[in-house]
């Protein structure tokens, strides 16, 4: 007992050191920078948090109304999170970093053995920023996942992130959704994915209008045949037509390792969706499928059910919200349900919910025995003088 009690002093001790050290570096760095310091991070060292590791500064928080952070409070707080801090994760989304603070950002993440994830949601990095920090991934070790949604930092900010994922090999997921990427940029991507072997996750949604479909799916499909560690690929907004679509589904047939695809909002037809229904009588991975404001129609989600219902056992969640599909195409869905006794989750709003799709909804969510649960819906059913109706629900499980 007082070997523990001895071992508990020196280590609470050694604590009290490390808050004491921390908070004199983050003290006289706002002194040099001429700022105040942030409540936010003083607490995490004063360790008055609870346990909780996440530094939250977004700028669209109530706190940060009235007063944006500048400049010098970035570059302060860089200057702490370069040594052993308890900070594991933080969203900075919304502020303006420049140049300059990506730089102290980039500098903070080679020193840093803390951080796991870093939200960097439309900060206005641009390209020289995007490069900053790229080199600074480039000697981390430790960063799990960054999120660059929103920063119009185009195909230069994208080849200095293809260069260092040609060294970081611990970054396990990248989003470049929305920043103003082509066709053309993600053919470096691509390439360097073939070997590299930590990436899980990776969203490149929301391309350049008008960008060559041809060219990314051919680059995306041909990553797909080979990579054995993607689990996760947003492709929405990415104007992807049934011809690109039938490729990614045919290289998808033998891939072991993506389990959640979203390819929403392109320009799929019926004819795209027969493609991944072929894909989903061979796939045996493939367990989330997000199919949303595309034009599949009828006749595509009915080969998609007849596929759930003539073999396929792994796919757990299916999105094909507004798609143009009336009761015909959904009552075959709900019909192939009781056959396939995989997917447990179904989202079918902004399409034509008319008698028919009620009916055939009431009879997998009726008691006593349920097919569906209407927590795994996006639509609710009700009865009004002996017809049935589908109401929506907020229940719109977006994974990953």
């Amino acid at each position: 007992m007082i070997q523990i009690s001895n071992w508990k002093t020196k280590r609470k001790k050694k604590n009290h050191q490390k808050t004491a050290r921390l908070k004199k570096i983050y003290f006289d760095a706002c002194e040099e920078y001429g700022c105040l310091h942030l409540d936010q991070l003083f607490d995490i060292i004063e360790g008055n948090t609870a346990g909780d590791t996440h530094l939250d500064i977004a700028a669209n928080l109530p706190v940060f109304r009235n007063e944006k952070l500048v400049d010098n409070d970035f570059h302060a707080m860089f200057v702490v999170l370069q040594t052993d801090t308890f900070v594991t994760s933080m969203d900075l989304s919304y502020n303006d970093l420049s140049t300059d603070v990506c730089v102290s950002l980039g500098r903070a993440l080679v020193k840093n053995n803390k951080m796991l994830k870093i939200n960097l949601t439309v900060c206005n990095i641009d390209v020289e920023g995007c490069q900053a920090i790229a080199n600074g991934l480039e000697y981390n070790s430790y960063l799990k996942e960054i999120i660059l949604y929103g920063n119009k930092f185009g195909m230069e900010g994208s080849n200095s992130l293809a260069s260092m994922l040609q060294i970081n090999n611990t970054l396990e997921s990248l989003n470049i959704a929305s920043t103003d990427q082509t066709s053309q940029s993600f053919i470096p991507i691509c390439t360097v994915l073939h070997k590299n072997t930590s990436i899980k996750q990776l969203d490149v949604s929301r391309t350049i209008p008008h960008s060559d479909e041809q060219v990314i799916a051919n680059h995306f499909s041909k990553l797909l045949a080979q990579t054995s560690t993607l689990a996760v690929l947003k492709l929405s907004k990415c104007d992807i037509t049934d011809t690109g679509a039938s490729s990614i589904a045919f290289y998808l047939r033998d891939n072991t390792s993506l389990k959640y695809l979203d390819i929403s909002c392109n320009h799929l037809s019926s004819d795209g969706a027969i493609a991944f229904a072929e894909l989903l009588q061979v796939n045996t991975c493939l367990e989330e499928l997000f199919m949303c404001s595309n034009d599949i129609r009828d006749t595509g989600l009915m080969a998609i059910s007849e596929a759930l219902a003539c073999g396929n056992s792994t796919l757990k969640k299916l999105w094909v919200c507004n798609n143009s599909i009336t009761g015909k195409g959904l009552s075959t869905l709900a019909a192939a349900l009781f056959t396939n006794k995989t997917l447990t989750h179904i989202y079918i709003w902004g399409n034509t919910l008319d008698e028919m799709a009620c009916n055939a909804f009431k009879v997998l969510i009726s008691e006593p025995e349920p097919r569906l649960k209407e927590e795994n819906l996006d639509v609710q059913l009700y009865c009004v003088d002996g017809k049935n109706y589908l109401a929506e629900t907020g229940h719109f499980n977006f994974s990953h």
